[in-house]
This record gives C-alpha cells, structure tokens and sequence, in this order.
C-alpha cells in the first residue's frame, strides 16, 4: 500500500532528469566461479526495452503477466480498469456526503457540505486489482487558490473500493498505519481532505508499483535497492551515477510491474542474444558479496534482492521484528531463521496469475520446508515433532509461519520464520502460534505445553503480569482484543472467530466493532460474521457511522445475536486464502 516511501521522500526535493546515454566498457562483475570481465549492463533507462519487445520471444509467459496482478499494480482509468463504483453512488462519511460519479469517460469523486460542493478529485490512476482498489488522482474542485499544487501534482484519493463487501470506505479503513479515526463528524470529513496532498503518487507507490530503470532505485540508497547496499559498488570511483534521480512519470518503462523489474534491463538479451543477468550490472555499479556465496541466478540472495525491491514497506513491527502488515514479506524472509537456505520462489511462482501470488500447494510448500528438515519427512516423526495428528490439517507453517499479518482482507502469514517460543512474542502478548488456534487458552497453559511437549522452558517474571491484565490463567484472546498494538487486536479478533466449535462467542467479538481503529471495525466485522454465518445489513452495522449510532447498532447486535456462537463457521481451513 502507499505509505512507505513517504517519509523518505517528503523532504527530498523531486528531480527532473533527462535520460542518459551510456558508453558501455568492461567493468569487472562477480560471478559465482570468480570474477571476470564483461562488457554488459542493465540498470540505464537505454537498457530497458518494454514488455512488448520480451512478448516476442516469451509469449505464454507474456500472456501469463497480463493476468497478474503485478501487471495491474497501477493502471490508467478506463471502463475496463476501474473497478470501484462510479454510477452516481453516493455515501455519507463526518459531515460530508460523498459522491462517486463518471462523465466523458473520466471518474471523480465529489464531496459535499451543507449541499454545496467542496471538493472534486478526478482518477488519474488505479491502485491494485485484487481484493481493494484505490485511486490516484488530482483535485479539480477546491478552496485552495488556482495555481496551488493540488490541482496539478498526483496524489492517493482519500476513498477506496473495498470490491467483497461493494462499499466505499475512507483510505484509513484500508490500514493500521493510519491515525485513530476522530470521532466528532466534522473532525472526521477535515481528516480526509489533505490525503491526496499528503501522499503524492509520484513521491510514493510509484516507486514500486511500476517499472523504470534500477538507476533511479538505486538513487535514495535504501532497503528499496533490493540488494543489501553493503554490496552495492561503484567502479567508477563516485557515489552516484550520473544522469541519476528520483524517478519521473515521463521515466517510466511500463505502469505496473512488467518483465523488467525482476530481470533488470533487457536490452542486452533481446538485441544482442546474451543471457540475461539478475543482477544489476553497469560499468557504473557492481554487486560484490564479501561473502561466499553464490550469485548464481536461482539463490537465495538473488532471488530474495529482487523480490526485496518492492516487498521491503516500512510498517509496523511485533516484537520479534516481523511486519505486522502485508508488503514486508522478502525482508521479513531475510531476518527469519531461514534466511540463507530458502527463496520466495521457492513457495511463489511470480510467473503465474493467481490472486494468491502464485502460491504453491500446501503440500508443495511443505515439502520445501522438508527439504532441510529432512528428519521429519516420515509423517510418523512429523506427527511426534509438531504433536498434531495428519488428520488436524495443522502444518509446519502454522507453527513457524502463522497467520499474524494484516493482508488486505484477511489474515495472512508472516514471512519471518520463526518458533513459537520466540520469548518477545510470548512476554509482551504478541501473537504465538499455540494461542492462535487455541485463544480460549491461557498464556500459563501454553508455557506449559512449550515445556511438556518441547523441553522449552520458559520463566516469567513480574513484567508479564501486566501484559496479560495480572491473570497469567486469563484466555490469551481476551487479552488480545484490548491490546495496546493496533494489530494484535485485529489479529485476536480474527482467531476468536476462527476457534474450534465452542470457543468463540458473539459478544467476546462485538467490542472490536467500536475499536478507535478504523480497519479494525472492518475487520472485527469479519470476524462476527463469520461466527455468525452471514454479512451484516448496513442497517445492523455500518463501519463509517459515527461512534454514538455505531455504540447503539452494537448494544442492539448483543441482543440480537448473543445466543450464535462458532458452530455456524465452516472450518479454518476453508476460511484461509489457499496455502
């Protein structure tokens, strides 16, 4: 989601450059048998030749991206693009009704106060296809004066399409990272307008919902670089290439991911048949590895840099150090226990299109797993290491993998590699693998199941007490829903709702419908009607009503539904995303 790169680039000031031209000489490149001379490169805007030059070689795999979501990672508006609801559809948000309409084939959205117009923004971009769709745009309506910025500059829209439940919701529904929403009506409309100003398109997603030439990643020097910049070098004596700068629209090779951001520059293999090189390479820049290991095409370190140029967002953080929401994943991989040994490849095919990412099978994505862990291929070792039996569905994922990440509409699983006694989780009321299945538990009860079953022995000290309200017996999920960690209360929503029958009650989930948060409401929403086995009406609970109405609609749902309980959900298994 857009948000990442805003701290970086706020205070930079936006460059306009010219693309240069490069002389290519030999420059001295590492590979996995030595090092040697090549005269090759692939980061310069002269090096990128565009998706439809790859098609004529790589058509399935080019019909393939077509279909991926990275391909539509941001996308002119047009009637096929669009996704969210623009036929007149209005709704009510603070003190403003807010109005989603389409004329001479351009979409805006149009806020109102007391009937008279007070802003108008018309999409200039699309943002994501999958579950949300949010929009880039500029103003075209407003109190600011006529040469002011906003009329000109792209920003983040401050609504967008939330296409499961068909509803409109403000930006901050859509993220934890946001503030608390306010909860006087008038304060809530003025904490929208300033979105599309705040978060300018071409000082944020455009860095990684695109593809331009790795020179202009490279120009900030950041985790964005995918490759470590302890490794990153530059030849030719200087700390910069020159002709180098923030990325301009103009710049762009294709709007959304397309072939070249993962394989660098092609122009060297389409125009003159040498191997491509997933490296970047330059007589500019070299990547050289202090280390020993390989940059063959297919390592970890390779694989994982590129995926680490767009999968690196900077969000919150449990206490182990893994993302608590989506957008991390190839860092999170890095810091976890299997750093070294496994690849996002090796459990995501990036070539197929799927809205899972191209997932691989459960069964696949264990056997990655088994492939180190060798020892637990008989299912009878298996069964005696994770003290589940085949038949509890329970996976090496669960445990080491578990779903404590906010996606964009459900839950999914970190990529920190981790054991779930991680003592930082367990101590300050984080997320663990054992209370997540089992949240009418206690933290007591899983210490001494971590002990009894694994000889992990773990001792408390005063500290944890009053993390866990001073009742170390209190079940884990009760103390989860009122924790001080934004996610964590989500997280523990959604476990409550997804307990074996007889777990979970109505009314334990209610309270998350008035969290502060508003992404926690939407997602507390979820988790009530899952336990309940259908949607909600607006009319039972709308998420962008304001406190008051919202505190009577949940007084009246405790009435209504007290007596539901969790024998109306379907089984965990069918809840989830496919693994």
């Amino acid at each position: 989601m857009i948000r990442k790169w805003a701290v970086v680039f706020f205070t930079l000031l936006l460059i306009g450059t010219a693309a240069a031209m490069f002389m290519h000489a030999p420059v001295e490149i590492d590979q996995p048998t030595g090092s040697v001379e090549l005269d090759y490169s692939n980061i310069h805007p002269a090096d990128y030749v565009g998706p439809e030059s790859c098609a004529k070689c790589h058509q399935e795999q080019t019909s393939d991206w077509r279909l991926h979501p990275h391909g539509k990672m941001n996308l002119n508006p047009t009637d096929r693009t669009v996704q969210g609801d623009f036929s007149d559809h209005e709704i009510d948000y603070g003190n403003m009704k807010v109005v989603f309409d389409n004329h001479d084939g351009q979409f805006f959205m149009s806020m109102y106060e007391d009937k008279s117009l007070s802003r108008q923004y018309r999409v200039t971009r699309t943002v994501g296809s999958k579950f949300t769709q949010m929009y880039i745009g500029v103003q075209t309506e407003g109190p600011e004066p006529s040469d002011h910025s906003v009329y000109s500059v792209e920003g983040k829209l401050p609504f967008g399409y939330w296409k499961s439940r068909g509803s409109w919701y403000p930006e901050s529904y859509f993220d934890t990272g946001r503030k608390k929403e306010p909860t006087d009506p008038i304060e809530m409309s003025r904490s929208i307008v300033n979105c599309q100003q705040d978060l300018p398109w071409n000082e944020n997603c455009i860095y990684c919902h695109n593809t331009y030439p790795y020179q202009h990643r490279i120009f900030f020097m950041s985790e964005a670089s995918g490759f470590p910049l302890r490794d990153i070098h530059f030849p030719n004596g200087t700390d910069k290439i020159s002709g180098w700068g923030p990325v301009t629209p103009d710049q762009l090779t294709t709007l959304g991911i397309s072939c070249e951001s993962c394989h660098f520059g092609g122009r060297e293999h389409a125009l003159e048949g040498r191997q491509i090189r997933y490296v970047p390479t330059s007589p500019d820049l070299k990547v050289h590895r202090e280390s020993t290991e390989s940059l063959a095409t297919d390592s970890p370190y390779v694989i994982n840099s590129i995926c680490a140029q767009c999968h690196c967002a900077n969000v919150g953080l449990y206490p182990n150090g893994a993302a608590t929401w989506n957008s991390r994943e190839a860092l999170d991989l890095i810091s976890g226990a299997c750093k070294n040994q496994i690849k996002c490849t090796d459990c995501h095919d990036p070539h197929r299109p799927t809205t899972e990412g191209g997932l691989n099978s459960l069964k696949d994505n264990v056997a990655t797993c088994l492939s180190c862990h060798a020892e637990f291929k008989d299912p009878k070792q298996r069964e005696i290491h994770t003290r589940h039996p085949a038949s509890s569905g329970v996976s090496c994922l669960d445990c080491h993998m578990p779903r404590i990440v906010q996606g964009l509409e459900s839950l999914v699983r970190t990529h920190h590699i981790c054991s779930p006694t991680e003592i930082s989780m367990l101590k300050n009321g984080g997320p663990n693998a054992c209370n997540l299945c089992h949240p009418d538990r206690s933290i007591a009860w899983t210490l001494a199941e971590l002990k009894n079953g694994w000889g992990r022995k773990i001792a408390t000290d005063p500290s944890w007490e009053s993390v866990y309200d001073l009742d170390l017996d209190r079940p884990v999920g009760q103390v989860w829903l009122t924790h001080s960690i934004p996610t964590v209360r989500l997280v523990g929503a959604d476990a409550i709702s997804r307990a074996p029958e007889g777990n979970a009650t109505i009314l334990e989930l209610l309270g998350a419908l008035t969290d502060e948060y508003a992404v926690n409401r939407l997602f507390g929403l979820f988790a009530v009607e899952r336990v309940v086995g259908r949607q909600l009406t607006k009319e039972e609970y709308s998420p962008l009503e304001s406190l008051t109405v919202r505190e009577a609609q949940v007084e009246t749902l405790k009435k209504k539904l007290a007596p539901a309980r969790s024998g109306s959900q379907v089984q965990q298994q069918d809840n989830f995303p496919a693994d």
